[in-house]
């Protein structure tokens, strides 16, 4: 069981779909870091490893080095999930200059589909798919997860 001070489980799933939820969510945070190292672009994740005591992270788990960017990847983890989803309560509580999505099929295959930026987002009204209301966007119409590797190996900001 997760103790207070470690979280709260919003969407009011069963404990073991909530700690599922989390552990991908980390995978996916911690592949993308991968990624990002693998290219030679730097970032600061000290804290991607630290549970949020709180409702909702103030900030980001992880700052881009040379633009100062803060990115929040989202995991799509269902089958059938094929959008990048964030919560409304949690948008408004921090935007995020960049959202990316990930697909995760399993523990050994995640797509990084592309990216939106928090900006883009929101303008997009939100909508409820079952969880209460969230900015939306579908997977294949992210801007290329490409550009935005592109973009930070010229050390240039994400647009």
């Amino acid at each position: 069981m997760i103790k207070k001070g470690y979280g709260k489980n919003v969407l009011e799933v069963s404990h073991n779909e909530y700690i599922d939820f989390i552990r991908i969510g980390k995978l996916c945070e911690l592949v993308f870091v991968r990624i990002l190292s693998n290219h030679g672009i730097e970032c600061n994740c000290e804290e991607i490893l630290v549970p949020c005591k709180y409702e909702h992270r103030k900030g980001s788990d992880l700052i881009l080095t040379h633009s100062k960017q803060e990115v929040d990847i989202k995991a799509a983890n269902k089958p059938f999930h094929k959008r990048l989803l964030v919560r409304e309560d949690q948008f408004r509580a921090h935007i995020h200059d960049i959202y990316v999505g990930a697909k995760y099929w399993n523990d050994d295959k995640i797509n990084f589909q592309g990216y939106i930026l928090g900006k883009k987002l929101k303008s997009i009204t939100p909508k409820d798919f079952g969880h209460g209301r969230c900015r939306h966007i579908f997977l294949k119409n992210l801007e290329l997860i490409e550009i935005f590797i592109q973009l930070c190996e010229s050390s240039k900001r994400v647009k």
